[in-house]
């Protein structure tokens, strides 16, 4: 009989520590190696929009290259938008000075062609692109505007 008993407590006992093998894990947690440090989190980023109509005190002071360089180096800032005021305020102007209005946009684009945007409507006239496509193609293609023709 001794020798059963034995037998039994050894089978219960070695049975108790296999099932508290999970458990005594469980309240274990990996510590990280870096403390916790609430000013290392990035900075959240945001779009700028800068508005130009077509007046000579609106017109691309509102977009200078000085604006640009200094929304591009922000690390902050997201996407540069140039917006116009009233989407038909260049509806009027000629194919020349369309072409001249374009290349400015272009300009101001290539400061940073990942970052800087047209945004919205882009009303033009139809004589003025008829024959000259790449206008369409840069304002809508390039820039990013929604070119309705009038």
């Amino acid at each position: 009989m001794k020798k059963t008993f034995s037998y039994n407590i050894k089978k219960v006992l070695a049975g108790t520590i296999l099932m508290s093998l999970p458990f005594s894990f469980g309240g274990c947690e990996k510590t990280s190696l870096e403390p916790d440090n609430p000013n290392t989190t990035e900075p959240k980023k945001h779009n700028v929009e800068l508005v130009y109509g077509d007046k000579p005190s609106t017109n691309w002071q509102n977009i200078s290259f000085d604006t640009l360089y200094k929304y591009n180096a922000d690390p902050t800032v997201d996407s540069i938008f140039m917006i116009l005021e009233k989407q038909n305020q260049f509806s009027a102007l000629s194919t020349n000075s369309l072409k001249q209005c374009a290349t400015r946009l272009r300009d101001r684009h290539n400061v940073n062609p990942k970052k800087i945007f047209g945004k919205g409507n882009f009303e033009v006239s139809t004589e003025a692109v008829q024959n000259n496509n790449e206008i369409i193609r840069l304002l809508a293609d390039t820039l990013g505007y929604n070119v309705i023709t009038k």
